[in-house]
């Protein structure tokens, strides 16, 4: 690599300048350093990978508007909170996985977050919590809550993004559990 390119690595502040190939040179002299900082983290080669194309497409994309003082810095900093994007998707996405598993020998946060969630839901005003019981744990449409209940569509929906919001800001304290258990 060109010296005065990697001179220019570190001193980037607008990518607004920044030509294909100088963003090349960016790209090879940090993915590995990117991707090792993400495998570390989430112990899976594919969502590493996945985290560090997804950063330097968004970097191209939005180079026009980005004024970064440190570059090292940026790129640590949007791999690590994707990293934790990652983890809060999956945590929710397993919730049901995990309900409907026999097993007891789960770590000991997810009876946490269960009794969390359980009085979260248990919480919600009752016509929002009878429409994101029969959505999210009997699997139904809000069309089919609609007919149901003889309410709108629009009505289930509203009822569903209350339920949704309430728990994920009761939940909010489980982010940093899981950061803590994952070491990150």
């Amino acid at each position: 690599m060109e010296p005065n390119i990697l001179t220019k690595i570190g001193q980037v502040e607008c990518f607004e300048h920044i030509d294909k190939q100088e963003f090349e040179a960016i790209y090879r002299h940090y993915w590995r350093l990117l991707y090792d900082f993400a495998f570390v983290k989430t112990h899976d080669q594919h969502v590493a990978e996945e985290i560090v194309q997804d950063l330097f497409a968004s970097l191209w994309e939005k180079r026009d508007s980005l004024h970064i003082s440190n570059l090292r810095s940026y790129l640590f900093t949007a791999v690590r909170n994707r990293v934790i994007d990652y983890y809060k998707q999956k945590v929710f996405l397993d919730l049901d996985a995990v309900e409907r598993s026999d097993e007891t020998s789960y770590p000991i946060f997810l009876d946490e977050l269960e009794t969390a969630l359980q009085n979260g839901i248990t919480g919600l005003p009752d016509k929002t919590r009878e429409i994101f019981l029969l959505n999210r744990m009997e699997g139904k449409t809000a069309s089919q809550i609609s007919a149901c209940l003889h309410v709108p569509v629009r009505t289930v929906e509203y009822h569903i993004t209350q339920a949704l919001r309430s728990l994920k800001f009761q939940l909010k304290d489980f982010t940093l559990l899981l950061l803590l258990v994952f070491e990150m």
